[in-house]
């Protein structure tokens, strides 16, 4: 038989008050779920317009055929790229073929240019790899073709290759500027620093490290405690980031500098590992580390936008072609404007939307 106890007041009391708490407590919990989604959401930066860029009044079309070989074109790095030089074509009047350089694999881009000069293009826009393919620059000079160089520099400013002109970033000014963003992030003071670079070789991982060794030699507080290489890479950059922070416990490390864009998991992994101390400064500005820097998980990073350069590019080729040589800036370097907190919000970035 199943026995049945009468509650007494106090435990009815008690009930009712158990029952009204939790009431309360799922009501103030729903709430506040409520207040936040929509802040997190809201914290969400959604994407800018891009800049896109125009003549006026329009310029006579140059009706010529250009080549455009980019070493590593499937980087998403180019996608911005590839706008810009459908917005330059359709401005100056240039029809274009536009190839990959097969990941920087000097055979394909040799097979390119070669491919350019059978063609009989009137002018080749060359991403190269590296110094590698300045033997397919002296065949293109060969064939009297024109030259211009587009965001890598390989034969530019050789005395055993004839380029046109260089349109880009100033690479040395990059990691210069890499250094200025540190300073801003630590006032001054001394600080670790691991760097890591990009693709060895290459004419960004080369220059950018030269001109972090300049603002370093000018800036000794700033100890330099390791040097790796992620090739440019988001898993080969957490990797990195992975063993820095293994090797360098908390107090032997303040920062890393990457000399590219593929920070987002490696700065994941170092705060879900408490090492929220550690400033992450980047390298170009795609829409994740704008999102990141809002977020002020990454300090700042210098912004390298590839539409100005591909645009640009063939603004050059049209000078070149209706005899404005005298006119083309010869290297021609871009702006590399800094973004931070403060302005990544207003500020559109250069591709990833």
């Amino acid at each position: 038989m199943t026995f049945h106890r009468a509650r007494t007041s106090s435990e009815t009391g008690s009930a009712r008050f158990s029952v009204g708490r939790a009431l309360l407590l799922g009501a103030l919990t729903s709430g506040l779920l409520c207040a936040l989604i929509p802040a997190a959401l809201a914290d969400k930066l959604s994407c800018l317009p891009p800049q896109r860029l125009s003549e006026s009044p329009a310029p006579a079309p140059a009706n010529k055929k250009i080549g455009v070989s980019v070493a590593y074109l499937k980087v998403p790095f180019y996608a911005n790229f590839k706008t810009g030089l459908e917005d330059g074509a359709k401005q100056f009047g240039f029809t274009y073929d536009l190839v990959d350089g097969n990941s920087g694999d000097v055979a394909t881009e040799l097979a390119n240019l070669q491919n350019f000069i059978a063609q009989k293009k009137d002018l080749i826009l060359l991403t190269p790899s590296g110094d590698g393919i300045i033997p397919g620059i002296k065949l293109v000079n060969d064939a009297h073709i024109p030259l211009i160089e587009v965001n890598n520099k390989a034969g530019f400013g050789r005395s055993e290759a004839n380029v046109l002109t260089y349109v880009g970033a100033d690479d040395v000014e990059f990691g210069r500027l890499q250094g200025k963003l540190l300073d801003q992030a630590f006032g001054g003071k001394k600080a670790k620093v691991a760097y890591v670079m990009g693709i060895a070789g290459t004419s960004p991982q080369i220059l950018r490290a030269k001109g972090w060794d300049e603002f370093r030699a000018k800036n000794p507080q700033y100890e330099e405690v390791a040097r790796v290489n992620d090739d440019f890479d988001a898993a080969k950059a957490l990797a990195a980031v992975q063993d820095l922070l293994s090797r360098f416990p908390k107090g032997e490390l303040d920062a890393i500098i990457v000399q590219g864009p593929e920070v987002g998991a490696a700065v994941d992994f170092a705060l879900r590992n408490g090492r929220d101390e550690i400033k992450f400064i980047a390298g170009d500005y795609d829409q994740n580390v704008r999102q990141l820097i809002h977020d002020g998980q990454v300090f700042g990073t210098v912004d390298q936008d590839p539409y100005p350069q591909a645009y640009n590019a063939m603004k050059m080729a049209w000078l070149h072609f209706n005899g404005k040589d005298a006119d083309i800036p010869k290297p021609n370097f871009l702006p590399l404007p800094l973004v931070t907190k403060e302005n990544a919000k207003k500020t559109p970035a250069a591709w990833g939307c």
